[in-house]
């Protein structure tokens, strides 16, 4: 067993060979995978078990009903000691090379509940590991062992996080969720920074793999120490540690991997969002692309069995379609869909012949899976209305716009609408920070004027703990923290607010001209001018020309945000011939940021 899997680790691992490498979107991979592995075990009765975060992995990419099509009888947690032996059965382990699936692996081969192990693994095993399977497989019962590189969660076509993991502890520890730690820096523990720095990177090199890339370009944000250890460490582990996993063909050339912090634009997960998908995870969340509607905080009534829904541009249509549309065009294509779906209701009732009853029960199936789709999206839809007018939230995203994109804007000029939101009880208390925390980032030299917003604030109730918040942003990502200028080099509001989108209560584009920082990065990557001093190269790694590049990787560290994700989704639209991935420590809306940044000043006041 021991010396067959060494053999097999000096050839290209099967992770990365055949159709992968002509695939251009990361569900293509992240299925062909799924599908590999299910048919390497062979025919037969099938249970998959998965650990927390391969679970996550599998239902991002696979739904239920198809995993059971391809002779898959259940998906087991590999921890659960209370599963029934099904010796008939082939178990196919889909796993973190972690040291706690290798002791859950290492119970089941001494202890067997099924007849047969087929191990694959997300990423790179070590020897040692690969030892201690040996050693507790004394009945032979471990078939085979492969590594297939998908140790990253797969969100859409482009879009990627490294898994993070529940909270490490209650509002004390300050630890909210893993891009947390990335956003505490410098005053998260050091070793538990650097376990995140290891695991995104184990992140990376598994996706560079499942793209079957040479060894990669490396640049990164030179401001950010979290940044240089990301790049560090990958260049370590790509060129060092695991040089032979990747490819070397001659005339081959380097993907590029742009490691950036969250710190070189605090603005982005600030604004109100105004697109389907980010207005959705602004003010309800999307977590693995579910939405759980049980909060009692829903007003709008909704079905039992919808508590919880899938939001997958993999799985839905009309959401594929719509994800990157504005909140106005939304409302117009949702009673759209609305009335095609009542239209071919009634053909459905319109029975008159055995003919009839027939096509009926045969389109049943699919007839009840639209009739609960365009449910989904009408909840949703009401939902967001709901909370849109009830919270004044229009006004204050329109100041948010212009705060972040006039570069004429002075701070007298816009103080007395801030302020004026600020004591507007519909307003919530997240919006009112918000708009005092862009205040302070657009206007950092006006420090007076910010402290008469703080002091505002308090006056109508806001928690100090939510103030301190202000200041906390400017520490994390003011002028001194940033290598990009964010509110400069624009057009002013009215020039840039030219034109009009067409929809529902006059929503426009002076809600959606904002444009993150890594629209202009990759403009001037391309162009030839993203400035070295910057954003150096890896000392070590070649040097490789934007323009020239077949794939390009941006992460973020700390989180990105939906708005990145749709820029990124144009882009690729522009340069049909390079392929951009961008990744981050899980999606941010505005409340995961606000929380993230709560934590790290209680994490420096201590």
């Amino acid at each position: 067993f021991l010396e067959g899997q060494r053999r097999r680790r000096r050839r290209r691992p099967v992770g990365s060979l055949g159709s992968l490498a002509t695939m251009t979107t990361l569900p293509e991979l992240a299925r062909d995978y799924v599908q590999k592995m299910i048919s390497r075990a062979g025919p037969g009765a099938k249970v998959i078990l998965v650990d927390a975060d391969t679970k996550n992995f599998l239902s991002l990419v696979y739904s239920q009903t198809e995993v059971l099509k391809q002779e898959v009888f259940l998906v087991e947690r590999i921890d659960n000691e209370t599963v029934e032996k099904l010796m008939h059965m082939k178990a196919v382990c889909f796993l973190r090379p972690s040291y706690s699936s290798l002791r859950a692996v290492t119970r089941h081969l001494r202890d067997p509940k099924f007849g047969e192990y087929h191990l694959f693994y997300t990423n790179s095993i070590r020897d040692s590991y690969l030892q201690d399977l040996a050693q507790a497989d004394a009945q032979e019962l471990v078939k085979q062992v492969h590594e297939y590189y998908a140790d990253y969660m797969v969100l859409d076509a482009h879009l990627f996080t490294v898994p993070t993991h529940e909270s490490r502890g209650g509002p004390d520890s300050g630890r909210v969720h893993q891009a947390c730690s990335f956003l505490c820096a410098p005053h998260v523990d050091r070793q538990e920074l650097l376990g995140d720095v290891d695991r995104t990177v184990e992140a990376l090199a598994a996706l560079l793999l499942s793209l079957k890339v040479r060894k990669p370009c490396i640049r990164y944000q030179r401001s950010s120490d979290v940044a240089f250890q990301i790049a560090e460490s990958l260049y370590r582990l790509t060129y060092c540690q695991s040089e032979g996993l990747f490819a070397t063909e001659r005339g081959s050339i380097e993907p590029v991997v742009l490691v950036l912090d969250r710190t070189s634009d605090p603005v982005t997960p600030l604004l109100t969002q105004w697109t389907y998908q980010a207005m959705v995870h602004d003010l309800l969340g999307i977590r693995n692309n579910r939405v759980d509607l049980s909060s009692k905080k829903i007003a709008t009534k909704v079905p039992q069995d919808q508590k919880q829904v899938v939001l997958s541009s993999q799985q839905d249509d009309f959401f594929r379609a719509q994800l990157y549309n504005n909140y106005g065009d939304l409302g117009i294509e949702i009673k759209n869909l609305v009335d095609d779906f009542q239209e071919a209701s009634k053909m459905n009732h319109n029975i008159q012949s055995i003919e009839d009853m027939q096509r009926f029960v045969e389109n049943y199936p699919e007839f009840r899976s639209k009739q609960g789709n365009v449910s989904k999206h009408v909840t949703l839809m009401t939902e967001l209305s709901r909370l849109v007018e009830e919270g004044n939230m229009m006004s204050a995203s329109e100041i948010e716009q212009e705060i972040a994109c006039n570069t004429t804007l002075r701070a007298s000029s816009v103080y007395n609408e801030v302020s004026d939101l600020i004591r507007d009880h519909k307003l919530g208390e997240d919006h009112k920070i918000k708009l005092a925390m862009l205040f302070a980032l657009r206007f950092e030299r006006d420090a007076e004027m910010t402290s008469r917003l703080i002091s505002e604030l308090i006056d109508v109730g806001v928690p100090v703990s939510k103030t301190n918040l202000v200041r906390e942003v400017l520490d994390y990502g003011g002028q001194g923290k940033r290598d990009e200028d964010l509110f400069g080099g624009g057009k002013s509001l009215l020039s840039r607010a030219t034109g009009s989108l067409k929809g529902l209560k006059g929503v426009d584009n002076v809600y959606t001209q904002h444009q993150p920082l890594i629209a202009s990065l990759t403009e001037q990557m391309f162009k030839g001018r993203l400035k070295e001093t910057d954003y150096p190269y890896h000392a070590q790694v070649p040097k490789v020309d934007a323009k020239q590049a077949k794939e390009l990787i941006i992460f973020v560290a700390g989180g990105v945000t939906y708005e990145e994700s749709k820029f990124v989704a144009s882009m690729q639209q522009q340069y049909p011939n390079l392929r951009v991935f961008l990744g981050g420590n899980g999606v941010l809306n505005s409340g995961q940021f606000l929380e993230g940044l709560g934590a790290r000043h209680r994490m420096s006041q201590r």
